[in-house]
């Protein structure tokens, strides 16, 4: 019987020495397979920066300028005022300044439409505190005919921009072409780079788009502020995305329009909407220059 015993322990014994290593080998696997688990390199992505992110998507900027420096410029400032807004400029001619040109109504056949411009005096009391103030010219001239007369040219160009500089303390850096875009000439826009300090300059003719300028000197708006579809295209700016980068809706007029066609409500509608839009950032051109400058040229 002792044998019997015995002969069954020295059998338990040796099965129990055939299973243990396969237990251990099981163990052990379960160990590497945790430490690969742990020490697997992820593929390592560089984020975005905030500055490359907001490049891809792109911001809207919506900014406003008028021109001659006359006194319908008061009820424009008033209803900026009324909703905060700031990005009106306003481009001024102070070689004329208290000057009325009666002919601007009568060649609507509207006497009553004035076209009077601001006296000095009314310029040294601050009547454009808070609001950019840019150039127009000393007299409003056609800046072509000084094409090979730089002297000239420079007197009319930054004769007005030292003004403007010593009515307000600001020194302009931009100005809208006077006359329209017919009164000025690649040479003309390379003699202003040239000679002043003007480095951004608006002309008249609409783009019906919200495209950045490819040249500073060259800037056309989106449309004016008489334009039947100024209120359309405003609408389409705060419904279209920035996928493709930064948009710029620009609108300009003069002051007397706005009595002509009676377009106050039009205005106010307009920077209603775009002072209530979250996503568009309001400038003053100035603003805008400053913020593009890098990367838009003034000229060729």
């Amino acid at each position: 019987m002792k044998k019997i015993i015995s002969i069954c322990l020295i059998i338990a014994a040796f099965a129990a020495l055939l299973v243990l290593p396969s237990c251990e080998k099981k163990q052990e696997k379960k160990t590497d397979t945790e430490a690969s688990t742990e020490n697997v390199t992820e593929p390592i992505t560089e984020p975005a920066t905030e500055t490359e992110a907001q490049k891809k998507e792109g911001k809207k900027y919506f900014t406003l300028s008028f021109d001659d420096g006359i006194t319908q410029d008061l009820k424009i400032m008033e209803i900026c005022k009324k909703y905060g807004f700031t990005g009106c400029t306003f481009n001024i001619n102070t070689g004329l300044c208290g000057v009325n040109w009666e002919w601007v109504g009568q060649q609507f056949n509207r006497p009553d439409v004035t076209h009077q411009r601001f006296t000095e005096e009314e310029l040294r009391s601050g009547v454009y505190d808070g609001f950019d103030v840019e150039v127009h010219t000393l007299h409003h001239p056609s800046l072509k005919q000084y094409d090979t007369a730089p002297l000239a040219m420079k007197s009319e160009v930054q004769g007005d921009a030292d003004n403007i500089y010593d009515i307000t303390g600001v020194k302009p850096v931009g100005m809208a072409w006077p006359g329209g875009d017919t009164e000025y000439t690649e040479a003309t826009a390379h003699q202003v780079v040239a000679n002043t300090d003007i480095r951004f300059a608006r002309t008249i003719t609409s783009t019906y788009s919200y495209a950045l300028p490819e040249y500073f000197m060259m800037w056309n708006p989106t449309c004016s502020i008489s334009d039947n579809s100024v209120l359309n295209l405003a609408k389409s700016f705060l419904l279209t995305p920035c996928d493709d980068g930064d948009m710029l809706f620009y609108v300009w007029g003069h002051g007397y329009e706005l009595d002509l066609y009676d377009n106050y409500g039009t205005l106010e509608e307009l920077i209603k909407m775009m002072t209530e839009a979250e996503d568009v950032e309001i400038v003053t051109n100035a603003q805008f220059y400053e913020l593009f400058k890098d990367q838009i040229p003034s000229w060729k």
